[in-house]
């Protein structure tokens, strides 16, 4: 089971890559006109989503523990290895979260009883008193148990290039502009 709780998100995560790669940007088909329709697991877990993020905002512990697993795990790659539950809600309430968005959902149902969700989170936090702007690719694994969706793992990788266009520089001009 624990191979299948690590394999199977890295797979999905990596046909997910590939299929947004191949696929032509709308900018790219002179004259066409996309429209995007939400699908019905779309919004389901995109109110999850919302709900759990909305529960680190105001910190709250009751709402979350009905969002999260007790053996709820982070995966990313600063760690070896994945952050349990508890350590990773410390992180979360030790900081401020001002704002968050999410871009590009997609919904991918296994089961009946369960589906992978994966999904760009951009977040404006405060962290020792600093703002600070971070975007993640995520992809959640949630479970139904007893007619209830909770999250059990979460792969999160820090999107680099999006963090630092979104943070203005702050220099001095060299006269050389």
């Amino acid at each position: 089971m624990k191979v299948v709780r690590i394999i199977l998100p890295c797979v999905v995560l990596g046909v997910a890559c590939a299929v947004s790669a191949q696929q032509p940007a709308e900018h790219d088909q002179p004259g066409s006109r996309r429209v995007v329709t939400t699908t019905r697991l779309v919004t389901l877990f995109s109110e999850f989503e919302n709900q759990w993020m909305q529960a680190v905002q105001h910190k709250d512990e009751s709402a979350l523990a009905h969002l999260l697993g007790d053996d709820f795990q982070l995966w990313t790659p600063e760690t070896n290895g994945p952050t349990p539950r508890e350590d990773w809600q410390k992180q979360a309430w030790a900081r401020k979260l001002t704002s968050f968005h999410f871009r590009e959902m997609a919904v991918r149902s296994l089961r009946e009883d369960s589906a992978i969700v994966s999904f760009v989170l951009s977040e404006s936090v405060q962290s020792g008193g600093k703002p600070k702007f971070e975007a993640h690719f995520v992809v959640d694994v949630w479970s139904k148990e007893a007619d209830q969706w909770i999250c059990t793992d979460r792969y999160a990788s820090p999107l680099l290039a999006a963090a630092k266009r979104a943070q203005p520089e702050d220099r001095k001009p060299s006269g050389k502009q």
